[in-house]
């Protein structure tokens, strides 16, 4: 409330009030022209910064409607009319204002300084100063001053500000830090790898104030409407007091009559429809961790039938599970295409594990359990998942690209390929191979093991989000017709992935230029089409579609060119959110219309055929734009759930 009121338009709005009000309870006539005074300050410095920019605008309307007030006489007209007038207007510079507290709100966590490591000592710099490639120290509870990279040290990392996440996110050698985010425990050691002013952050700020800058279809046209019909107003003023004055009316009787229809024309209410309402989208969205990059994809949103998501990072997390392990128990190395007993397989949603599974498991997580590859984290994490204990493995042998040897509780375990394992003498059955290739054919990548006498093959596929069902659930309800699935996997994985969803719709084996080619099919065909992907192989994808949307493109610069909507991180319940957004704003929008439209159709009637008094009109045209302006900042409270 402070910055509230430190703007010198409300103090002025508040006291063209007060004064106003003054006069009202009888106060001497002197107080209506200090109310005037007051409240035509901002209307006339508008009115004239739009006259030297050859234009004319409703402030420049409502300024001669008061000029015209107090020289017929009627000065308490005047300051009624400039009081609601700036009233309105102090409303809609505070709605602009919630959206631009988001860039201020962002500028904030960029700090003016940082320490620099020169000579092995810490020395404090501006920000200005840094070059790609300085080491800095990012101290415990201090802000990372610039996109870096971590060289030396581990902590947890606040990124909330940036991505809307509550928890922190663990960092150590190697792993990014965004400038802007908050150190929350250990101090790092980090290595500049962009320019300042090139920063994350930067983008984002760059990106909210194109947002509030790139006017929605339905603001252009109501500014190129608003230019035109002021001057028709003024056309249509001016015929006015001419017909009076001929029809016999007095010079002042023929200016009153007609600063009425003044009035009663203003498109005050009209003009600020869509603004006042994509505005306070805008600032909804952005609370919520959705970046649009102007209210015509607000708009746009609204009117989506089509939603098509990239499989891969969208509908998937993009990291590999155990999905299925294949036992071949035990090896008869006598018959070397079959197997004697192939045992009891486990796959993934089985309510329970055979002992010949887990003690695979078991021996494969002890060769991974120091693994950063994502086929040994996803072995690690089907170990914890079940409950199961891991040894240290012995004699760990690593060959990169290949498989891992050693020793578990003095039985020799081998993972890898089948390549690498018959390159270590071991001998597996044919039978099997055909059925792992035949599993690597439907899209499940499979790695062996070899156990003492056991052979079994562990198959990953990809993790369906937890909330991907729900998500699609939701678009459908908010009006979706048709959800498309784009993946460059095989039909067979895309049919599993397809059938776990309830998809019915999906194309498989596309290339990143193939999913632009579907979803321009899709837009062809009449389909109004919103593109979910990850913002940087689908780049083409999203920029063929009415609103292309990336997720988690917060740290991509490719995700910051060629999405119109970024989902500061990977929640794809903000997809239907956002449509939901959309149609909400279209239908404030749409009311705002009609609603300033009648009033202006119902006082025009009135000030030609039954002599409105300018009081009212003043109250009924204000009044207005205030309801207009108050309509649209529902948009900011959360929607009533049904």
């Amino acid at each position: 409330m402070g910055k509230v009121w430190r703007d010198p338009q409300v103090w002025l709005t508040v006291g063209c009030g007060l004064f106003l009000v003054a006069n009202l309870a009888g106060a001497p006539v002197w107080t209506a022209y200090v109310s005037v005074a007051l409240g035509s300050y901002f209307a006339l410095a508008s009115a004239w910064e739009s006259l030297a920019k050859r234009e004319i605008d409703v402030n420049l309307l409502m300024v001669l409607a008061a000029a015209g007030a107090v020289l017929v006489g009627q000065p308490l007209e005047a300051a009624a009319l400039l009081f609601l007038f700036s009233l309105s207007s102090t409303l809609e510079s505070l709605t602009m204002a919630r959206t631009k507290s988001a860039i201020e709100a962002l500028i904030r966590l960029r700090p003016d300084s940082a320490l620099r490591i020169e000579n092995d000592q810490d020395v404090r710099v501006p920000l200005q100063e840094l070059r790609v490639g300085d080491l800095i120290r990012v101290s415990p509870f201090e802000p990372v001053p610039v996109d870096s990279v971590v060289e030396r040290g581990e902590g947890s990392i606040d990124q909330s500000a940036m991505t809307g996440e509550s928890i922190p996110v663990s960092k150590k050698p190697g792993d990014p830090l965004l400038g802007g985010t908050r150190n929350l425990d250990r101090g790092l050691i980090a290595r500049v790898s962009v320019e300042v002013g090139d920063n994350t952050l930067d983008r984002i700020v760059a990106l909210v104030d194109e947002a509030q800058t790139n006017k929605a279809s339905g603001e252009r046209i109501s500014q190129w409407f608003g230019e035109r019909y002021t001057i028709f107003v003024l056309a249509v003023f001016a015929i006015s007091v001419v017909t009076r004055v001929v029809l016999g009316s007095t010079w002042m009787g023929a200016l009153a009559q007609s600063l009425t229809l003044l009035v009663a024309l203003s498109p005050c209410a009209l003009v600020i429809s869509t603004p006042a309402s994509t505005l306070s989208a805008l600032a909804f969205a952005a609370r919520k961790g959705v970046l649009v990059r102007g209210g015509e994809f607000i708009e746009r949103a609204g009117w989506i039938d089509t939603v098509a998501m990239d499989k891969t990072g969208t509908l998937t997390t993009g990291k590999p599970k155990l999905a299925e392990i294949c036992l071949c128990v035990p090896v008869e190395v006598s018959i070397p295409g079959t197997c004697i007993d192939k045992g009891q397989c486990w796959h993934d949603g089985a309510t329970s594990m055979s002992n010949e599974a887990e003690s695979i498991l078991i021996a494969s997580a002890a060769l991974e359990q120091y693994s950063n590859h994502p086929i040994g984290l996803a072995v690690l994490q089907a170990a914890r998942e079940h409950n199961l204990s891991v040894p240290e493995a012995e004699n760990l042998q690593v060959e990169p690209g290949r498989g891992l040897v050693g020793n578990v509780g003095g039985v020799r375990v081998v993972v890898g390929q089948a390549d690498y394992l018959e390159s270590l003498g071991i001998q597996i059955p044919s039978g099997f191979l055909d059925h792992v290739a035949e599993l690597e054919r439907s899209g499940m990548p499979m790695a062996i093991v070899s156990m003492g006498d056991k052979i079994a093959g562990l198959g990953f596929n990809d993790a369906i989000r937890d909330e991907a069902k729900t998500a699609i659930a939701d678009m459908k309800a908010a009006g979706v017709k048709n959800v498309v699935m784009l993946t460059g996997d095989t039909v067979s994985t895309a049919t599993r992935v397809a059938e776990s969803l309830g998809l019915t719709d999906f194309r498989s084996g596309l290339l990143p230029g193939d999913k632009a080619t579907a979803v321009q099919d899709l837009v062809t065909g009449g389909g109004k089409v919103m593109m979910v992907g990850d913002g940087v192989n689908d780049a083409p994808a999203l920029s063929a579609s009415h609103v292309g949307v990336a997720m988690g493109g917060v740290g991509s610069d490719i995700a910051m060119q060629s999405a119109d909507v970024i989902l500061m991180h990977d929640k794809l319940a903000r997809v239907p959110m956002l449509i939901g957004l959309g149609k909400r704003t279209n239908r404030v929008i749409k009311t705002n219309l009609i609603f300033a439209a009648s009033v202006i159709v119902v006082l025009t009637v009135l000030s030609l055929f039954a002599k409105l008094p300018l009081p009212l009109a003043v109250v009924g045209h204000e009044g207005s734009t205030v309801l207009v302006i108050l309509n649209g900042l529902r948009l900011l409270a959360e929607p009533r759930s049904h």
